[in-house]
């Protein structure tokens, strides 16, 4: 395919996740550093997988080993969110002190959707970067490949719509899964592994013949659904509640602000997150 057709494919799989990166979560250092650390952790998890997976290869080519092993790992990840879990609810008490400390605002409504955007990003990243931009480079030969069962579809164009579905899935799930959490609510956080489990199982479609021409659209769909729902409920959560702000103290400097823009020292203002680097 060459270079036109692997810059390509790598805008189409991965540019909505950059662009989320670079207008929500770039401008504040802590979210930065908050991505990073919740990356390494879900490459971890990942390679732990792949771990096990090795044990088990070769595997048949049949859709039940890979139903098996599909679900296994789905499993694997859902645990590994109670981790996440208990991060999140860790950094929101150490910034939440850090506000007090310094006087300033304590964590509002959309510092605490951020927090959680950063998790998520950090999960659909991972994915992508295990998933798809493992085996990118592949396109940037002369020929392409495509599957038997799906003549119609290239194998890396299928794989860079599959990713941008997923990325979106993991990247909204997570939102909405420490969101319900957070509320105690009970449906919403089986949601989010329910609909992960069944976007994996849905890439068995790929097995039957122009299964691509289904499992990609509703991989999309399945993604897209998700991604609006969360940013809906974010919406809705910091346009109907007020925003957290602490009384104004003498000697404080700073009044209402979030304690996330506090900490990252934005507009000049050195503020409570880059007195804490």
């Amino acid at each position: 395919m060459g270079a036109a057709g692997f810059f390509g494919l790598l805008l189409l799989g991965c540019s909505p996740l950059a662009t989320v990166f670079v207008l929500c979560i770039s401008r504040k250092s802590f979210l930065v550093l908050l991505t990073l650390g919740s990356a390494f952790y879900w490459l971890v998890t990942l390679f732990v997988i792949s771990s096990i997976f090795r044990a088990w290869a070769p595997l048949q080519p049949s859709p039940g080993v890979y139903a098996a092993l599909l679900l296994v790992a789905v499993l694997i990840q859902e645990l590994a969110r109670v981790g996440i879990w208990r991060f999140h609810r860790l950094s929101m008490r150490v910034l939440n002190r850090i506000a007090q400390e310094q006087h300033d605002a304590p964590l509002s409504v959309a510092d605490r959707f951020s927090l959680a955007l950063a998790h998520g990003f950090s999960h659909g990243a991972v994915h992508s970067a295990f998933f798809f931009l493992a085996w990118l480079p592949l396109s940037l030969d002369s020929g392409t490949i495509y599957a038997p069962t799906c003549p119609r579809l290239s194998y890396f164009l299928v794989g860079a719509l599959s990713t941008l579905g997923f990325a979106a899935l993991l990247t909204g799930s997570m939102v909405l899964w420490l969101d319900a959490l957070e509320r105690r609510t009970l449906r919403p956080a089986l949601a989010a592994p329910a609909a992960h489990a069944a976007a994996a199982l849905l890439t068995l479609v790929n097995f039957a013949d122009g299964g691509c021409l289904v499992s990609v659209p509703l991989l999309l769909a399945g993604g897209a659904g998700v991604a609006a729902a969360a940013g809906r409920l974010w919406w809705h959560s910091t346009t109907s509640v007020p925003r957290t702000a602490a009384p104004r103290q003498p000697g404080s400097a700073r009044g209402s602000a979030g304690a996330i823009d506090g900490l990252s020292g934005g507009d000049g203002d050195d503020g409570v997150l880059g007195r804490a680097r």
